[in-house]
Formats: C-alpha cells, structure tokens, sequence
C-alpha cells in the first residue's frame, strides 16, 4: 500500500465507532467532531453550488445586458476642450460629453467605446470569461471556506480535549507515584 493509504486508513482506524474498552470518552468525542466535520464539509456542497449557480446566472444576465442597455460604437475623438471631450459616432452623429481617454489616444483617432442609452460612455458588458471566473471563485471560495471553518473546529475540540486527557493522565500519575512510593526508612 501507498503512504496515503496507509495515512487514510489509520486515520479510519481511529476514528471508527466501536467497543474497544482502551478508548476513553474523549477519544469518542474526537471521533464524533471529525464525523461531524466531514458531514458538514460534504453537505455544504449543495448550497455552495446553489450560490454559484446564482452568480453564473447573474453574470449570465450581466453578459446579456449589452445589446439592450449598452452599444458597442467606434467613435472618432473630434476635439477636447477643458473638461468635455466630443466624438462623433459610426452612424455620423455628434456626441459630447466626458470620456476618460489614455494619453496616447490623440484628437481624430478612432476607437471602440460603449454607449449606453442616453449616449453617455459606459464599462464594456460582461464577458464569458468573466462570468466563468466569478461561478469558479465563488464555489471554491465558499467550500474552502467551509473546509478551513471545519477544521479549524477540529483543531479546537482536540486541542480541548487534549487537555483533559493530559489533566486525566497526570492525575492517573499522582495516583501511581502514590502506590508506587515506598515509605523511606529512618
């Protein structure tokens, strides 16, 4: 058998449920926070695929908007006075208004813009890319979330229970050392 199966099947072996008189409650505890975890990790798959099915449909939405709400428009840059910029559009009309361009775009070059419905320049629509991205990062975000939230309850209750097994087996010593002492002759 490989490491990992050796490492997973002690991890089983641990942990599994049975009437082993050597296992302490604790050990029992520890056994049932793990089972919990695990059951909390797996059942958290369903809503964190629920939530990125909502933000794929919304950047679904997003990518779609374009047409209606947004034009793409190739704009020519006739002058720019102090704070207005004025371009005139594919179909040859004047439109005036504020448009950050980059330094290097000078007066008469031609470029892409988005419109939006009162002619104003807007962010370009969504792309798929984009919306793939966000579905992805919010999927994986939102169970590893849940995977650090899990173990991090595991940390804690075995760290917890750690303690009072420590606190146990040095009572269980004071008793020993108890018997064990034999009376010192004078």
């Amino acid at each position: 058998m490989g490491a990992a199966t050796d490492w997973a099947v002690r991890r089983v072996r641990l942990y599994r449920p049975d009437r082993n008189p050597l296992r302490r409650s604790s050990d029992r505890w520890e056994a049932l926070v793990v089972a919990l975890a695990i059951s909390f990790t797996l059942l958290s798959i369903w809503p964190a695929t629920l939530i990125s099915a909502a933000v794929y449909r919304d950047g679904l939405r997003a990518e779609l908007s374009g047409p209606g709400a947004r034009a793409a428009a190739v704009v020519t840059l006739v002058r720019t006075p102090a704070g207005a910029q004025e371009w005139q559009t594919g179909d040859g009309r004047r439109v005036t208004g504020r448009v950050t361009t980059l330094p290097q775009v000078v007066v008469g070059a031609t470029y892409q813009v988005w419109i939006d419905g009162r002619n104003a320049v807007t962010t370009p629509p969504r792309t798929r890319a984009e919306t793939i991205m966000a579905t992805g990062f919010a999927a994986l975000g939102l169970e590893l979330g849940v995977v650090f939230l899990a173990f991090l309850a595991c940390v804690t209750a075995r760290h917890l229970l750690n303690r009072g097994r420590y606190a146990q087996w040095s009572a269980a010593w004071t008793v020993a050392e108890a018997r064990w002492r034999r009376p010192r002759q004078t």
